[in-house]
């Protein structure tokens, strides 16, 4: 709620200064608590939480890079980038992996160690996987490094060498990744060709065997005229059929790899091809978009564009990679039926030399046939030589990312920063803490300065009375405590219970039992201060509060118009009693006739104030409830023109009494006989005694306590005032702080009157 004060227009910066500071120390006990709970919670955290280590390391990522010498195996696409290898690192596939080649899940240093007699769980069920899974990918941190090809990665454990050898083995494991994903056609063709050779060596190694027996059987003789030929022809069919073999298997290794090739990754394209043009548009598109999806919302119109173009080229360059797979399979089948036609015109010939029974010939065709077969398996060999290097680049250290700085062994505890987090906890619990005692008054909902009154219910402030400093400081922590519950509704607030007791239990058993002591004691240091305090210490800031009230009071009206007044307070202990008791001495030292009549039947304090024995002599009950006089009942005190009617012994039916006609005499009486009738009532929001009498006064005056009487009590207490017609002339406000009320200047006053 806003502040009377102003502290940018009364003071300027170093005003302004004082006014936090002094709010800060109205709530130092709160505050402290919550400094040093933050202390004390960062500095258990530093010294018991166990250390962890990070392990670092880096990565060096090159795009375009080409080292391959042939042709036929894809190179490293253009398209790489930092993010997208950054992601790869974070993949879920390449944590599981590392886990398994380290076997982390029997590792206590990065799985939690197992109670002993707990049931053993199976390290490949899926969701213990996923927790080891998430548990790694929590401890791994991933960064690149802005306009370089470097990316820096983290891994922390409690154990340094582990943290070192898990993320030396997650690099290990990342490049293999690679080269699984990026030579996987040349992998496949590689095992394509190792099956054809065996095949063909097995058949080659048979042939021999058979044509070694037959020579062996049949005695060959060298070839005649008539045979020559036959020989030749069966020998040009058989070179015809092993082109033929080698071109068959040559297309149904590209078709293998065709299918086999990732989008864009199309082995031996031509330069300035369709699918090289396509394959060119998709990878600028694909650049274009995800770098502008770092800093532009996907659904975005801009960004909608471009995704159509994307999708526009990542269909364009399907298709055609599906017209080049249909391509290829046709020239497999073309090369298929060619070496089939061969082979069955050479069969066409092995029979004739059959039928013409000619060893000899038999013999030099199946041997052209066999040399023929060792230059099929010469070549195969070579080609699966070529290919089989790029299956085996798991052992080369080049490619286009490399390790540039292995996971060094972490020799100092990443975590926890002891020095650090004591001076973080240092701050954020100073910070907190002003914060926390600024929130807690802007929260307080109470009635702190006369600006609050005004705002709250729109009736003058007759005056303000100062508390004292040293009610200040000796509140403590315990008058914080009791703020807060009743800022939050606490179920023991003090008010609640003695409303409580009150309303279950007679007023004279509360009196007797010592219920009532409660709100007498409550403040006792302060009441026995304040009480007489216009006449014990004329020259305090107190009684001249109290004399400007009187002030205000005499003016207020004219002469004679207002001779009884009726003072009431919301709730209990707002110095109600103490406040009539010195506006009394007040006025009777302006040479007024005054009498103060303790009309509170329930808990009377004026007869303790004074010094006077109330269940002895006679008081206000006896007199509403007999026929003495009320001369009888008028005491003087040792203030001149001062004189007191205490409350008596406690009734029953206080609020029958109270309204009773004797009440109305004993008032008509007084205002006959004195300048003015002070009467003291209960709270109006406790009972209902002073809306009963407030048809008798002329006048009726709310006392309120700054920093206490919660704001919607006394918009109660005025609402129940206009429900009964009673208007209320004013509000005083005591026990009010100086500095909230009036600043600085507040303060200069205080010290002024009391050099005085």
């Amino acid at each position: 709620m806003a502040q009377e004060y102003n502290p940018e227009t009364k003071g300027g910066i170093l005003a302004q200064v004082q006014y936090y500071l002094h709010l800060a120390l109205k709530w130092k006990w709160t505050a402290s608590l919550f400094f040093i709970s933050v202390l004390t919670a960062a500095t258990v955290y530093s010294f018991v939480m166990p250390p962890v280590y990070t392990s670092s390391g880096s990565l060096w990522i090159e795009s375009n890079t080409r080292i391959l010498p042939f042709e036929d195996v894809e190179t490293l696409g253009a398209e790489t980038n930092l993010q997208s290898h950054a992601q790869l690192l974070r993949s879920r596939t390449l944590a599981a992996d590392t886990i398994d080649k380290l076997k982390l899940d029997q590792n206590p240093d990065f799985a939690k160690k197992r109670k002993s007699g707990a049931q053993a769980i199976d390290p490949q069920d899926p969701i213990f996987r996923e927790g080891l899974i998430d548990l790694f990918l929590k401890n791994l941190r991933v960064t690149s490094v802005e306009r370089t090809s470097l990316v820096m990665v983290d891994f922390s454990n409690r154990n340094p060498k582990m943290a070192a050898d898990t993320l030396n083995a997650l690099f290990e494991g990342y490049i293999d990744m690679l080269i699984r994903k990026r030579f996987s056609a040349s992998e496949k063709a590689s095992e394509f060709l190792n099956t054809q050779i065996a095949e063909l060596r097995t058949e080659i190694e048979s042939k021999e065997r058979e044509l070694n027996q037959y020579g062996s059987e049949k005695d060959i003789l060298p070839l005649t005229a008539s045979e020559a030929p036959t020989v030749s022809k069966i020998s040009d069919i058989n070179k015809a059929l092993t082109e033929a073999t080698l071109e068959k298997i040559n297309k149904l290794n590209y078709y293998n790899q065709l299918k086999a090739a990732p989008l864009g990754g199309i082995p031996d394209v031509p330069e300035g091809s369709l699918i090289q043009r396509l394959r060119e548009q998709y990878i600028s598109l694909s650049r274009q978009y995800a770098t502008k999806l770092t800093t532009v919302r996907p659904e975005y119109p801009e960004m909608q564009r471009l995704k159509s173009e994307l999708d526009s080229a990542t269909e364009a360059l399907q298709n055609e990679m599906q017209n080049l797979i249909r391509n290829a399979y046709i020239d497999y089948e073309t090369a298929l039926r060619k070496e089939q036609s061969l082979q069955k015109l050479l069969t066409d010939q092995k029979n004739e030399a059959y039928k013409a029974n000619s060893n000899s010939v038999l013999y030099n065709s199946s041997r052209i046939e066999l040399e023929n077969r060792k230059t099929l398996l010469e070549s195969l060999s070579k080609r699966q030589s070529e290919t089989d290097v790029s299956s085996k680049l798991k052992g080369m250290e080049a490619l286009n990312v490399w390790i540039v700085d292995k996971a060094n062994y972490p020799l100092k505890p990443a975590s926890p920063k002891k020095r650090k987090n004591v001076l973080i906890g240092f701050l954020v619990g100073l910070a907190g803490g002003i914060g926390l005692a600024l929130g807690l008054e802007y929260l307080n909902q109470t009635v702190k300065t006369s600006k609050d009154v005004s705002s709250a219910v729109g009736v003058p402030t007759l005056g303000s009375i100062p508390a004292f400093d040293t009610e200040n400081r000796h509140k403590g922590p315990r008058s914080e405590y009791d703020k807060l519950k009743s800022m939050l509704g606490g179920k023991d607030d003090p008010q609640a219970k003695l409303k409580a007791k009150v309303k279950g239990r007679r007023h004279t058993d509360l009196f007797e039992s010592g219920v009532v002591s409660v709100g007498l004691n409550n403040n006792s240091s302060h009441s026995s201060k304040i009480e007489l305090i216009a006449s014990r210490e004329p020259q305090s800031i107190q009684a001249e509060s109290y004399r400007s009230i009187r002030t205000t009071l005499l003016v207020s009206s004219p002469p004679g118009r207002i001779k009884a007044y009726l003072f009431t307070s919301p709730l209990a202990r707002e110095g109600k009693s103490s406040t009539v008791s010195n506006i009394a001495i007040t006025l009777a030292e302006a040479n007024r006739r005054v009498v103060l009549i303790d009309s509170d039947l329930r808990k009377p304090r004026q007869s303790r104030i004074f010094g006077t024995k109330n269940n002895v002599e006679l008081g206000l009950s006896q007199f509403l409830s007999s026929t003495i006089e009320p001369s009888e009942i008028i005491k003087t005190t040792a203030i001149p023109n001062l004189s007191l009617i205490t409350s008596g012994p406690l009734p029953a039916n206080p609020i029958e009494l109270l309204t009773s006609e004797r009440m109305d005499n004993l008032v008509a009486y007084l205002k006959r006989n004195f300048d003015f009738a002070l009467f003291d009532t209960p709270p109006v929001l406790a009972v209902s005694d002073a809306l009963a009498m407030g048809p008798m006064a002329d006048a009726i005056v709310l006392i309120v306590r700054g920093g206490q009487t919660p704001i919607q009590a006394l918009k109660q207490a005025k609402q129940k005032l206009d429900a009964h017609k009673l208007k209320c002339l004013g509000i005083i406000l005591n026990g009010v702080d100086l500095f909230e009320q009036d600043g600085y200047y507040a303060k200069q006053y205080y010290s002024y009157s009391k050099s005085d």
